[in-house]
């Protein structure tokens, strides 16, 4: 007998989904805005959805602009008010910067070498990457282009911003031209107004230091000066994003906001004000893994607000899932013996006491008629000895289709009715409705990378049922990234954002060191849409007609190819900012003294004078704001943009400035620091007299009021990552390998900065580009501990190094290009990021 032939199997695939093929306007990359016209620096974000037109507007004394409601007819347009409320707001316009480009994820790195050692068995340095085709369309060599931004288009690429949501989407509506673009919105705002039940201070914990405040000023103004006025503060804040999203939303878009027991009812009245109460499409709960009450009940389910910007248009796809046993028990109440015979279930049979007998299937009694009488239609038929008739104001199909119902033992007479026999089987899944019971992840409480994190099956069933592959989906409340992994999961494209680097960085780990189901698309493309997964359902019209079942399609359940397995796409890691020298002009509150009114003090002045105080604020032109001169040195002081990093060409011009004036010791204070600063300082250095000293604002010196008035307390030098560059040859080819020795941390509590070993626990990951431009960071290689290993060992069919998986120090090694240097990001567990280059040549 001849061996039949096997064929050989094909090795796994590695694939991401791109979007090439849609177009979008270039980012400009960091250090590369202009000043923008002053019409643009501002837009009025409009707040009334039509009620203003019901109320009279009166305005506060003392020259106060704000519009504050007096009156209004609740008959005419009846709203939620509450104090602070305003009809419009002017939201300052920032353009986004593109800090850095994610090329390649790490686990796809892992499982190439993983081949690579199980192919060579002999360790050799990687040659090159998985996808260095993409990267390379990634790095834009015409360095023209990154200054005529908004001009030219490039291929889609995902966004996790850190950034103000506010200000954020007013962004991509005034300058991504993505207004009335994005299908799904999800927001999980805050439920209440508790600071630690919505932030979390570290990345490798999601349990927060009652006496270790956040070091994030953002995320500090947000959760101390958003909700001054408590409540009223919260709904405020809602107020303006909810605006944002409804322009943001296609004309078939859906936005869910997710809500707790406390503000629920509040929420839904904010919703129908601005979207209107009649685009209101459901309230899902479903339910989590545990939550207290308070006093009285334990809160173990949450709230899904659903609307839709144009019900008329709203892009649905139904879902469906297994029939629940409720159903059968209470609609699938009769049975069909092998014999022939129909009877009721017992009590027994239903509580499941005792089984069915085998072969007996379930059915209900399908109504045979339609509404509306039909001459065409059979009038009366025979089963069973007794003849029924039709309905009056109601028909049956042809006779020919009742006779064929009959020939299929599919009749059925209930008194002086005629039904069909309605199999359980006939269609074995039911439409998902609003409570969903099934959404608890077992250990998923443990497996938390977040303070505030939802069952990414909530999310994914969201977008499964308002979107289509290669849909946009956005997020304004990042957190750990579960609304992003889930579009990546789904083939869907998504922007999100979040004031917290902590989520920001969270959120990068966990989408490169996911592994993904590869699913099959009809044309290759995802704009094709995926094949999915098919059940027939027997209907009447198909047993009537004789036609094949319907093909009901599980749009939540693709059709896995099982050769290959799927890794993130390339994302693009962006900040808010411009970085020309007018726009540092923001302006902060001063506390007052006793009896004192509130101040408005200009920020530079602020700065430097907390830097130094007997600091002389210069004019208005060049980069020097300010000199502070004693017996033993004068400095030049140089403050960084309050939104934005500073360039190497600020520190350019504040030395030829400081120079011009006799000074060679420049200090440039910033909140954050383009990656390059170190090498320009250097490169300033050799060439004079002069010295740089770059200095790094604390992250809460404005947002703790003040208060702290000491310089040491509120400022730190620049810590620069400490690492080790090596030169290898391996064989003829010459190559590098880096080395991470240290980091310097700023101790929050004792207000210092130390430097601690790379392995002392204090990193959280770290990230090389091996070829940088100067200007967007291009992670090549990325060290982490994983939070949980992958299960990739069968599916590749080769071991992979468990230290693999770990916070590895020491890079591959890898080959010098272009640009001759490199680029070491470290990010510590607090979410801090520092940055050094070196020059290879």
């Amino acid at each position: 007998m001849a061996r039949a032939h096997i064929k050989p199997k094909t090795e796994t695939k590695v694939t991401r989904y791109t979007y090439d093929e849609i177009k979008e306007p270039r980012t400009p990359e960091t250090g590369h805005t202009p000043l923008l016209p002053a019409e643009e620096q501002v837009v009025t974000l409009p707040m009334d959805n039509g009620w203003s037109k019901a109320i009279q507007v009166g305005k506060l004394p003392d020259g106060d602009e704000r519009p504050v409601v007096v009156d209004m007819d609740p008959a005419a347009d009846p709203v939620l008010f509450w104090a602070g409320k305003r009809n419009r707001r002017h939201v300052p316009v920032l353009p986004l910067q593109r800090n850095e480009i994610v090329s390649e994820s790490r686990i796809a790195q892992i499982i190439e070498r993983a081949r690579r050692a199980a192919e060579e068995r002999s360790g050799a340095a990687r040659q090159g990457h998985l996808f260095a085709d993409l990267e390379k369309t990634l790095r834009e060599s015409d360095r023209g282009k990154r200054v005529e931004f908004y001009t030219h288009e490039e291929g889609w690429k995902n966004k996790l911003i850190c950034g103000d949501s506010l200000h954020v989407m007013e962004s991509l509506l005034h300058y991504e031209n993505l207004r009335g673009k994005v299908q799904m919105i999800y927001i999980d705002p805050p439920y209440g107004i508790k600071y630690n039940s919505n932030f979390q201070q570290r990345v490798d914990s999601t349990k927060n230091d009652e006496k270790d405040q956040a070091d994030d000023v953002l995320t500090i103004k947000a959760f101390r000066d958003t909700w001054a006025l408590g409540i009223h503060s919260y709904l405020s804040y809602l107020e303006e994003r909810l605006y944002l999203c409804r322009e943001l939303l296609a004309e078939t878009g859906s936005i869910f906001v997710q809500m707790g027991d406390e503000n629920s009812h509040l929420t839904r009245n904010l919703l129908d004000e601005v979207f209107s109460a009649d685009q209101f499409v459901a309230e899902v709960v479903f339910h989590k893994t545990s939550g207290k009450g308070g006093s009285g009940l334990d809160a173990v389910f949450d709230r899904l607000l659903w609307y839709a910007k144009d019900k008329t248009t709203l892009k649905y796809r139904q879902l469906y899932m297994p029939r629940p046993q409720h159903t059968l028990q209470e609609q699938y109440t009769l049975v069909e013996l092998p014999d022939g015979s129909v009877r009721r279930i017992t009590e027994e049979e239903k509580a499941g006491i005792t089984n069915l007998p085998f072969s007996a299937r379930r059915f209900m009694p399908g109504d045979l008629s339609s509404q509306d009488e039909n001459a065409s239609g059979c009038q009366q038929f025979k089963v069973g000895g007794k003849t029924y008739k039709v309905p009056a104001g109601r028909h049956w199909p042809p006779e020919a289709a009742v006779k064929r119902l009959h020939q299929r033992d599919r009749l059925l007479g209930i008194g002086e009715t005629l039904r069909y026999k309605r199999y359980a089987d006939d269609f074995p899944l039911a439409q998902y409705t609003n409570i969903w019971d099934d959404t608890v992840i077992s250990g998923f409480a443990s497996a938390k990378l977040y303070a505030v994190q939802t069952s990414p099956k909530v999310i994914e069933r969201c977008i499964a049922m308002t979107t289509d592959p290669g849909d946009i989906c956005f997020d304004p409340t990042c957190g750990s990234g579960t609304t992003a992994f889930s579009a990546e999961r789904l083939g869907r494209r998504w922007i999100t954002c979040d004031t917290s680097r902590v989520a920001i960085n969270v959120a990068r780990q966990r989408l490169i060191s996911c592994t993904f189901e590869h699913y099959k698309t009809r044309n290759g493309k995802i704009s094709g849409n995926f094949l999915y997964k098919t059940v027939n359902r027997v209907t009447l019209k198909s047993l009537a007609y004789d036609l094949e079942p319907e093909k009901v399609e599980l749009v939540d359940q693709p059709v896995v190819d099982k050769d290959a397995i799927r890794v993130c796409g390339p994302l693009e890691v962006m900040s808010l900012g411009r970085y020309s020298v007018e726009d540092w002009k923001g302006y902060v509150v001063r506390e007052p003294g006793i009896g004192e009114a509130a101040m408005l003090e200009n920020y530079i002045e602020v700065i430097c004078r907390l830097y130094r105080k007997n600091a002389a604020i210069q004019g208005a032109t060049g980069l020097v704001h300010a000199v502070a001169e004693n017996e033993k040195q004068k400095i030049a002081i140089s403050v960084g943009p309050l939104s934005g990093r500073v360039t190497a060409k600020q520190i350019n011009d504040a030395v030829q400035d400081a120079l011009s004036s006799g000074i060679l010791d420049v200090h440039v204070l910033g909140w954050a620091f383009e990656a390059n600063v170190g090498e320009v300082k250097s490169a300033l250095e050799k060439r004079g007299k002069v010295k740089v000293e770059l200095i790094m604002i604390r992250p809460d010196t404005l947002a703790e009021g003040l208060k702290a008035t000491q310089p040491e307390m509120l400022f730190s030098p620049l810590a620069l990552p400490d690492i080790k560059v090596d030169a290898i040859t391996n064989g003829k080819v010459k190559q590098i390998r880096v080395s991470l020795e240290g980091v310097a941390l700023f101790d929050r509590k004792n207000r210092t900065t130390a430097w601690k070993p790379a392995d002392s626990g204090y990193v959280s990951a770290w990230y090389l580009d091996e070829d940088y431009d100067g200007d967007c960071f291009v992670d090549c290689q990325m060290f982490f501990d994983f939070k949980k290993t992958p299960n990739i060992k069968a599916t590749l069919k080769a071991e992979v190094d468990p230290s693999e998986f770990t916070l590895k120090l020491t890079s591959e090694p890898f080959p010098v290009r272009g640009y001759k240097r490199v680029a070491v990001k470290v990010v510590d567990v607090y979410g801090n990021e520092s940055v050094v280059v070196r020059d290879l040549a």
